[in-house]
């Protein structure tokens, strides 16, 4: 069954890297994808998610910087203050003048400094309060890609995404919960729970094959399939070959502005560790819309078997998305956030919640205060309240 899926992935995606690009009617190049998401809102997050170019542009320069204040002021292991930052610079361009028309390539690096409250503080290492917070102080390549539309016509459209990125940016990704800063609302904490997967603080190598049915004129595309063949565990960013492969499919719908519902499952073998295997499902619709003001639900469960002794089998968030909350304020969100996850092999709960507030300050200023605790962390350690301020540059 392994071989199949993985023969039956690899018959699809090797014809789609090295065939050249299918003539069509239509040579635009859709802006760079991301996860689709159920809103039009757009806040500032922290991820490795380049910002699109717009029809207008052949290249463009970007960089963010992100830097978290943290309090751990009650429970976990002990009290006390650290302080967490990234900064992400990189470039996107069309590779029009490369001979490759309809494609755009990538490439950024980041740097993190790290307080390791977790590890130190919260005593927890299936989940982390703040997203932004590696295992050291380092610079690393963040991401390194080529993305090729080989099709693109009115209810047909075919692209792949090759090179080194963070498997959120196509799959697992509830894009109403992405404000939010608890790294288990970011990849799946099955995933990042029980190996070391392509996401932050270390991308890994891989390919996406993306098929959908987007009408012309129109960037959201009622019916998505993505398959992927990514690194398994990104021990190292040298050797990808070597560290096991992760097969992952998933499937999307949206059958009008403002929902999108999921469903996914994956398979991660080999680098001499036991295979594990999962899916999840998500669902994003929008409750509100009234001027600049909406608000948006989200929900996502997954499950996952074969976990590791020091790892976790099924995990539950939702909450809420609300942009606008202050009508003299349009740019702001304030987003909610529950979740439990289920530990292997005691069967422990831990349980957490989460508020933020993004206050613009300007045009690339954001500050984002944040409340959060968690019951249980580790499954064992005294219930725990988290406090971060959040500085968003870019």
């Amino acid at each position: 069954m392994h071989h199949r899926l993985a023969a039956l992935i690899g018959a699809i995606f090797w014809p789609l890297c090295l065939a050249p690009p299918l003539a069509s009617a239509d040579t635009a190049l859709p802006a760079l994808e991301v996860n689709a998401t159920a809103s039009d809102a757009n806040p500032p997050i922290a991820a490795s998610q380049p910002p699109p170019l717009n029809e207008t542009q052949a290249l463009s320069f970007y960089s963010h910087w992100d830097s978290d204040a943290v309090n751990y002021f009650s429970g976990g292991l002990n009290t006390g203050f650290i302080y967490n930052s990234v900064a992400v610079g990189g470039v996107t361009f069309k590779g029009d003048a490369l001979g490759l028309p309809r494609s755009i390539f990538n490439f950024s690096v980041m740097g993190t400094r790290t307080g390791l409250g977790a590890e130190k503080l919260l005593g927890d290492s299936l989940i982390n309060p703040s997203n932004i917070e590696g295992s050291r102080n380092r610079l690393v390549l963040d991401t390194a890609f080529w993305q090729q539309n080989w099709l693109s016509q009115p209810g047909l459209n075919i692209a792949t995404r090759t090179g080194v990125f963070d498997l959120s940016a196509d799959f697992i990704n509830t894009g109403n919960a992405g404000q939010l800063l608890n790294s288990s609302f970011g990849l799946d904490p099955n995933m990042t729970g029980n190996f070391t997967a392509s996401t932050f603080p270390q991308n890994g190598t891989g390919v996406v094959a993306t098929l959908d049915n987007r009408p012309a004129f129109n960037d959201t595309a009622p019916l998505t399939l993505k398959l992927g063949l990514i690194q398994g565990d990104v021990n190292s960013q040298t050797q990808p070959f070597n560290q096991g492969v992760l097969n992952i499919a998933e499937g999307q719908w949206q059958p009008e502005a403002g929902s999108a519902y999921k469903i996914g499952v994956w398979q991660k073998r080999g680098n001499g560790l036991p295979d594990i295997h999962g899916g999840y499902l998500s669902a994003e619709h929008n409750l509100f819309a009234q001027g600049a003001q909406s608000i948006d639900g989200f929900i996502r469960a997954s499950a996952a078997r074969g976990s590791t002794s020091l790892g976790l089998n099924r995990y539950l968030s939702a909450g809420f998305n609300w942009q606008a909350p202050l009508a003299n304020r349009p740019d702001d969100y304030l987003t909610v956030g529950f979740g439990g996850l289920q530990l292997q092999p005691t069967g422990q709960i831990e349980r957490l919640f989460e508020a933020a507030y993004i206050i613009k300050l300007s045009p690339r200023i954001y500050l984002q205060p944040d409340i959060q605790y968690i019951q249980h962390p580790n499954g064992n350690l005294p219930n725990a309240w988290v406090c971060i301020v959040r500085l968003h540059i870019e």
